[in-house]
């Protein structure tokens, strides 16, 4: 895989400051620096990719950067606007061509608000923490990309950049995610390198200072962090292998998280008086938890376009499975070779495999997983591609029927990418130009910062790169949190959704869901936590038994544990949810992908954000086990309710919209539903809309609301009753 190069400016810059500067709202401005008809502003006529409707080469591509700032922007904060030079440029084609280049634009040290002193820290992090800008600099970060790469003749078998948006359409073959790119090449500029000499190791300065990234490098070897060291010893440390770590806290906390151990498949009964075999994973998710997938091995069988000579002719799945009945719901043995990997992916997943085991087609030695990490399948498939070598294929092969296999992993190992307990750095002498200022290569699943990019579909996971952030200074996005607060919504299953509030001064997250089981409502409820990348929900909450308005008891209420829900973000617009029933509710586990109903804007800083005090969640004290949940909309004029409540012992939820005149709101438009079904299940046009009637706020100070409800349904009479906030705010 042809790596993502970036620059290092080795200019240091002073403490003079340039007096004005923008006053936007932004974290992240753009400024593009192309002539005219040229990258960025290339006027090429282009048809529409999946998720980015422009219709011009320059178009889709500053599409796509905005996207990358979104990205970025949601999860960082700065004092003043960071401002990017963003351009394309002829970066040469042939084996080692270089896809972009990326940096922060130089260093600065005893700034205003530094975190240490007499440190070089990269002037994009500086200004963030500085508040103003340092003098000479137009930019504080530069990117750039090849202008080269869509003519088609570049690199053999690339014919350009894919500028798709929708997460879940991966690239086409011959192209390569852009996003994904722009992504790390940012990444780069906010402050993920080094500042030493790329050839000595050197500090820079006069006298030379350390850098904030040498006090978390780490050589196992030596015992020391990069600042101890002399530049010998880093130059030597630089391609030390797995040797070289990170020491952060933030970063390793959350790598312990994501990170797996080597993967093994688990034989029952054992084949030969073995029962473990080494395992590559495959890089495109999903990605199995540590308990593995255990289900009976089956071959594959089909017509095949090998010879007939060969054992393995009818197991290549290069066309529809003839053994549908006993693939389904098993593991299927595939031999590798005569049709790419997404064929075959495909033809398991339409027989119904539950996972695609292949057999490497390589000599012994071959490192699939190395080979294999940036091979396009152009699709998503929810089920697990796993790789074995041609020797252990062969055994299993020969030990069927009777077979059961375990996906799974070699726990006692330690994850991928680390050594004692800590992120391995990229220190090896393949990529000389690219070392400690990437992750090694070796972890899994891949971050957003090692040297090779996956390709496959980027879906604008960071993992756990803004931690590593916090390890060298940046702020937390703690302040920005309540820029997720909103309805949540999948545009294709219009009809259910999430709504997401923050409370108690956004240290807590609370999700109500509102969805269906076999066309009748029900909804959820739980508080959460911000972990970063997600919000983790565990232990939702599902209610039955009471009745509506005066009929309302709560000691009819009956409450219990529906399962778990994971809020994973993409951008202050964007996730995928994952619902996670227990075992009880009989639903089977599904993930949807949702967008805000009104989107914001997520390059906004923490000091512009809107006011969402009168957000949250509130009821009656003497009717606990119902009540409402109010949210401010992004763009900052429009209020959603929800409303959660019974009717003959079973859930009932109502929503509507509204605008805030004085201190009251009302919702004119409050509909109930019906006809839906739950998860894959799920059609839009069979939901039922039907007017309940007004329901109007008044507010009362920051805790207190009066809520009046105008009903025009018989079987839910109008009420009025005063109501408080579930978690009390300090007023």
């Amino acid at each position: 895989m042809m790596p993502a190069r970036h620059v290092f400016s080795t200019l240091a810059f002073t403490l003079g400051l340039a007096l004005g500067g923008a006053a936007t709202a932004q974290v992240i401005q753009v400024n593009y620096s192309d002539s005219p008809g040229t990258g960025f502003f290339d006027n090429t006529p282009v048809a529409a990719a999946p998720g980015n409707p422009a219709t011009t080469r320059g178009a889709q591509r500053r599409a796509v950067m905005d996207a990358a700032v979104a990205i970025w922007a949601s999860r960082l904060d700065s004092a003043i606007p960071l401002r990017v030079e963003a351009y394309f440029e002829d970066l040469g084609c042939g084996d080692e061509t270089i896809l972009g280049l990326g940096g922060s634009s130089g260093f600065a040290w005893n700034f205003a608000n530094a975190p240490r002193s007499n440190v070089n820290y990269p002037v994009s992090l500086a200004t963030a923490l500085h508040g103003e800008y340092f003098s000479g600099l137009s930019a504080e970060i530069e990117v750039s990309f090849n202008i080269r790469l869509d003519s088609g003749n570049c690199v053999d078998g690339l014919d350009g950049f894919w500028y798709g948006l929708d997460p879940n359409v991966p690239p086409a073959f011959g192209s390569f995610s852009f996003l994904e790119l722009v992504v790390h090449e940012l990444g780069h500029g906010l402050g993920f390198q080094s500042w030493t000499d790329r050839e000595t190791r050197a500090f820079f300065g006069s006298p030379p200072r350390p850098d904030i990234w040498s006090d978390f490098l780490f050589s196992l070897e030596h015992q020391r962090s990069w600042r101890q060291m002399t530049a010998a010893q880093r130059r030597a440390s630089a391609t030390s292998g797995n040797r070289l770590v990170w020491t952060g806290e933030q970063a390793n906390l959350r790598a312990t998280e994501r990170l797996l151990p080597p993967g093994r498949v688990s034989a029952e009964p054992s084949v030969d008086g073995q029962r473990h075999f080494p395992a590559w994973i495959q890089g495109y998710p999903p990605f199995l938890p540590l308990e593995g997938l255990t289900r009976d091995l089956v071959l594959a069988d089909g017509p095949g376009p090998g010879s007939s000579s060969d054992p393995w002719h009818r197991n290549l799945a290069c066309s529809a499975l003839e053994n549908r009945d006993e693939v389904a719901g098993n593991i299927v043995l595939v031999k590798r070779g005569e049709c790419p990997f997404a064929m075959k992916w495909q033809n398991v997943f339409n027989a119904g495999g539950a996972a695609i085991l292949l057999v490497d087609n390589q000599p012994p030695g071959s490192n699939a997983i190395e080979r294999d990490r940036g091979v396009a399948v152009d699709r998503n498939l929810p089920i697990p591609i796993w790789l074995v070598s041609r020797h252990t294929g062969t055994r299993l092969r020969n030990a069927l029927p009777g077979l059961a296999l375990t996906l799974g992993y070699n726990t006692a190992a330690a994850p991928r990418g680390t050594n004692q307990g800590f992120i391995n750095m990229l220190a090896s002498t393949d990529i000389p130009d690219s070392n400690v200022s990437h992750f090694s290569n070796a972890m899994f699943p891949q971050s957003v910062m090692n040297p090779s990019l996956t390709n496959i579909g980027f879906t604008g996971d960071l993992d756990f790169v803004p931690d590593l952030f916090l390890d060298i200074g940046w702020r937390s996005d703690a302040d920005k949190l309540a820029q997720y607060s909103g309805n949540w919504f999948n545009p294709n299953r219009s009809g259910e959704g999430c709504q997401l509030t923050m409370e108690d001064g956004n240290e807590v997250p609370v999700l109500t869901c509102y969805l269906y089981r076999d066309g009748e409502q029900f909804w959820l409820i739980g508080n959460g936590e911000h972990r970063g990348d997600r919000f983790e929900f565990n232990g939702m909450t599902i209610t039955e038994g009471a009745d509506y308005g005066p009929d309302f008891r709560p000691e009819d209420v009956i409450r219990r544990q529906w399962g778990d829900i994971v809020m994973r973000l993409r951008d202050c617009n964007s996730a995928a949810f994952e619902f996670m029933p227990e075992p009880d509710e009989e639903l089977p586990a599904f993930s949807t992908r949702m967008v805000k109903i009104v989107e914001g804007n997520c390059n906004r800083r923490a000091s512009q954000q809107i006011n969402r005090s009168l957000s949250g969640n509130y009821f009656s004290q003497d009717r606990s086990g119902e009540g409402i949940q109010i949210a401010r909309e992004a763009n900052g004029s429009s209020w959603v309710l929800t409303w959660y409540t019974y009717k003959n012992g079973r859930q009932v939820w109502m929503i509507g919209s509204g605008e805030l005149i004085g201190n009251q709101i009302e919702f004119g438009d409050v509909v109930l539903t019906r006809g839906g079904q739950w998860g894959r299940d799920f059609r839009a046009s069979q939901i039922e809309r039907i007017d309940f009637g007004t329901i109007t706020t008044e507010f009362n100070g920051c805790n207190d609301i009066n809520v009046t409800f105008d009903s025009i349904l018989p079987e839910f009479p109008s009420d009025q009753r005063q109501m408080t906030r579930i978690i009390p705010r300090n007023c």
